[in-house]
């Protein structure tokens, strides 16, 4: 019984496989690699090569892997007619390009090593009609669905892989405030958080206190000089002065309570943003428009990913599933830790792994 397990699995491993034995449209982006060619990535990785693979000495038609003593007798196990002893290098590279096509040679190896394991598993399986047998084909069908999920966000990568220039300028232009870049200074005013003699300020002294630093800031004394002040006003000598200048900052870059400053001028001092600790104060010292040329890379990512969430998203909410609360109980109230073993919650199609 255990090794008809171990079979079966290993069956749905390589129909897993074969089921991506598509190569991706030349040009098209590479997509994301799925759970196995992972880890047949990682166990290639393990292995150490010492000379350099040669592909292209190899005939498209010559075998790279020879499973020696394949196709024989297992026992009291008589080989089915399609078992495999033999696969060509056409062959090889077209499950490992469907499955990742940017493996690099030593994790190719590696996949190589697993998936001639799985071939003389699965030759196995066949050569006991595993097949046919209901649990197997119920085991094949599980598989196919999850691979023909993956295959459709294969589908959608590919079409939303190249945005139109119109999508991307049309984009910058709705977005242009997340293109806007200014290049500020910074001064840090610790809050006291008392002692045993000397209580801690309050937040209106806090606040006093930073907007008497800010005036001074407006008035044209040197932020550094600032900076040491409160520091030593505060009682911090410890610690090294927190550099002034941040250099250029985008909106998204700052705390979110501080987004405030991207709304200033260049010249301007923004007003204290208090936080637990410490005060902020900012200067703005030159604004800029990023030009659509440093940052349409960035924008065509960004497309690709909204597009293809979008299309999902649309997809997944199509139908809704309505379970049988008679068969599989009520629904768990918010908040209670999932029963182990149930599955988590279904958000973009999954990876096609086997059941385990």
């Amino acid at each position: 019984m255990q090794r008809q397990i171990i079979t079966v699995l290993a069956l749905s491993c390589v129909l897993t496989a074969v089921a991506y034995g598509q190569t991706a449209s030349p040009g098209a982006p590479v997509p994301p690699p799925t759970r196995a060619a992972k880890r047949a990535a990682a166990a290639g990785n393990a292995t150490g090569g010492t000379s350099p693979a040669n592909p292209s000495a190899v005939g498209m038609d010559q075998p790279v892997i020879t499973l020696k003593g394949g196709c024989e007798p297992i026992g009291d196990i008589t080989p089915s007619k399609d078992c495999v002893s033999t696969v060509t290098r056409a062959q090889f590279e077209k499950i490992a390009n469907a499955l990742q096509p940017d493996m690099a040679a030593d994790a190719r190896r590696g996949f190589a090593t697993n998936y001639a394991r799985l071939l003389i598993f699965s030759d196995a399986a066949r050569a006991l009609h595993l097949e046919n047998d209901p649990n197997v084909q119920q085991i094949i069908q599980f598989v196919s669905q999850q691979v023909m999920a993956e295959g459709l966000k294969r589908h959608y990568t590919e079409q939303f892989a190249h945005p139109s220039d119109q999508q991307i300028e049309d984009y910058y232009n709705k977005n242009s405030a997340k293109y806007q870049e200014v290049t500020l200074q910074r001064i840090i005013i610790p809050n006291n958080p008392g002692t045993g003699d000397k209580p801690a300020v309050s937040d209106a002294e806090a606040a006093a206190a930073a907007e008497r630093v800010r005036q001074r800031w407006v008035a044209g004394e040197d932020p550094v000089k600032l900076q040491q002040s409160v520091f030593e006003a505060a009682g911090v000598t410890a610690a090294s002065t927190p550099e002034i200048n941040l250099g250029a900052k985008r909106p998204g870059s700052l705390p979110v309570n501080h987004e405030g400053v991207f709304q200033l001028k260049a010249g301007e001092v923004s007003h204290a943003f208090g936080d637990p600790a410490a005060s902020f104060i900012y200067k703005v010292v030159s604004v800029r428009q990023v030009p659509l040329t440093e940052v349409k890379d960035a924008i065509i990512k960004t497309l690709q990913q909204q597009q293809l969430q979008d299309k999902l998203e649309a997809i997944g909410k199509s139908a809704t599933p309505v379970l049988n609360d008679e068969y599989f109980g009520p629904p768990p109230v918010a908040g209670t830790p999932a029963t182990p073993g149930r599955p988590g919650a279904i958000g973009a199609p999954p990876a096609g792994n086997p059941p385990k």
